[in-house]
């Protein structure tokens, strides 16, 4: 497939899209269609758009080249991505809607008095986004690499560029209207695959998953204390708790009107989104079962074998993996078509990323610290500021992940959100005896001890600074982290009661 056929499917499917982001970017009427898209989506368009918004480059793309690395195990993130949902629906759907207005530092300004709570939850979210963002970046890099040959760091940075020019124009709005369309997309995308992929299997789609189609074991190497069954355990962890915390998916509680329509937008998405994640397994065992018997990737830049595990010379052959079993089955028509449409999907997750957690800084700290004149003006300078700023961060954090699967980058994602934002929500919303204090030390806590795990970890540590041993042996932190935070807060809050009753007794007497 040549550069140029490719060029014309990517453009042909991108640039409606783009031409709908600079028409939607006109509409913003109010600050609730600045942040949340205004009250008017029910909660079946509503769910469609969650569903868009989570629907992103671990889910499609990690999670299947995955699965050809490292079999059943590479499952565990499309069980894990999903498993969290359910929790939404049982927690948050109620709360959330009737306490905030728009983000988690208003469900925490309205329960604590401690000023310092907000500020944490602000700092929380920021490696949640970059890290998510990241993770798309890294992914469409590898897209324009398989595209139009351009290198890794060239199309990072091009990207990177294009990213900050939206945050000047796109607002959540047009993100509502796409994530609707994209996810509609996508699913019927996943479905043509499936079809096509199972006529090029003549034994039939059950025995696709089968063990004897990849001569390599299908298990991580536990004996790495980077793999180990803590490690996989924590990661598990993270994958369950982080959508709970995650920005881009509370903000879609702010965008219907009442409580019951929001129980209905996480019942909608939870279907939507089982259905991808089942799907999605069996693409990913499909294009095992399709690749296995080639020696060489179609396609593929300096003749990257599916078989090899993760290294940095074959790290597209993994995140690339649905690109190749499309061009295997569907030819140069349905591999561009399928590289356009994961373009588009990842670049408006990425707008989405950006406009959410560029307002937990615009709206959750700037905003509460100024007078009332014209505030949304200057919200939305300072909201586009802050994006150009995620932007630059994730994409240094794109350069030292590029040689790892998405679906990693997404799940250290989680792990923040599961460390810092999911302990200060759900406290904030259920228990009673945690205060004010307790709260901002536990987030302090568990935010410091996810970026030490983090640059200490296998990864920064060893495969980026080059050193020869770890400081913190997992891969993934978050079984630590929240075990970190957890502890402070409840220390924290058994302190403060403790003095509050000595207090009590002594007025007593």
């Amino acid at each position: 497939m040549t550069w140029s056929q490719q060029a014309i499917y990517f453009m042909a499917a991108a640039v409606p899209l783009f031409i709908l982001l600079i028409w939607s970017a006109r509409r913003i009427r109010t600050a609730a269609e600045f942040y949340a898209a205004g009250p008017q989506y029910g909660g079946f368009r509503n769910g469609l758009a969650m569903t868009g918004d989570y629907l992103s480059a671990a889910s499609f793309l990690g999670i299947t080249g995955a699965i050809l690395v490292s079999g059943y195990d590479g499952v565990l993130y499309a069980v894990g991505f999903f498993a969290g949902w359910p929790l939404i629906l049982i927690l948050l759907a109620d709360k959330l809607r009737s306490v905030g207005r728009f983000t988690l530092a208003d469900v925490l300004r309205e329960r604590f008095s401690e000023p310092g709570v907000v500020v944490v939850a602000t700092l929380g979210y920021f490696p949640v986004v970059v890290m998510y963002l990241a993770a798309q970046m890294a992914a469409i890099a590898w897209l324009l690499n398989y595209l139009f040959g351009l290198s890794f760091s060239f199309s990072l940075g091009m990207l990177s560029l294009t990213a900050m020019l939206t945050t000047l124009t796109g607002q959540m709005i047009f993100s509502a209207r796409v994530q609707i369309v994209k996810a509609v997309l996508i699913l019927g995308l996943m479905l043509a695959l499936i079809i096509l992929a199972c006529a090029h299997i003549p034994s039939g789609l059950v025995d696709v998953f089968v063990l004897e189609l990849r001569t390599e074991p299908f298990t991580y190497d536990t004996t790495n204390r980077a793999n180990s069954p803590l490690s996989l355990l924590s990661l598990g962890l993270a994958l369950i708790l982080g959508p709970i915390g995650l920005p881009h998916i509370m903000s879609r509680f702010f965008s219907v009107a009442d409580e019951e329509r929001a129980r209905m937008s996480v019942f909608y998405a939870t279907g939507f989104i089982g259905l991808f994640y089942v799907v999605i397994i069996v693409l990913g065992f499909l294009a095992l079962a399709v690749l296995a018997d080639l020696q060489v990737l179609p396609g593929s830049p300096d003749q990257l074998v599916p078989e090899l595990s993760v290294a940095k010379d074959t790290v597209a052959s993994e995140n690339l993996a649905l690109i190749y079993m499309a061009h295997h089955v569907g030819g140069n028509v349905l591999s561009g078509v399928t590289a356009a449409v994961l373009a588009v999907v990842l670049f408006s997750v990425m707008t989405s990323l950006i406009l959410t957690g560029s307002s937990a800084f615009s709206h959750d700290w700037y905003a509460q610290r100024k007078n009332s004149e014209q505030q949304i003006f200057s919200e939305k300078v300072l909201h586009r500021l802050a994006g150009a700023l995620t932007v630059l961060s994730a994409a240094c954090v794109a350069s030292i992940f590029q040689y790892e699967n998405v679906a990693y980058i997404v799940g250290l994602a989680f792990a923040f959100s599961a460390s810092v934002n999911v302990p200060l929500l759900v406290g904030a919303l259920y228990s009673e005896k945690l205060t004010g204090r307790a709260a901002l030390w536990g987030g302090c806590a568990g935010l410091l001890a996810c970026c030490l795990a983090v640059l200490t970890g296998p990864v920064v540590w060893v495969d980026w600074l080059g050193f020869t041993e770890t400081i913190f042996p997992w891969r993934h932190p978050a079984l630590f982290t929240l075990t970190v935070t957890l502890s402070v807060m409840l220390l924290v809050s058994w302190r403060e009661q403790k003095s509050q009753r000595q207090q009590d007794a002594e007025q007593s007497i």
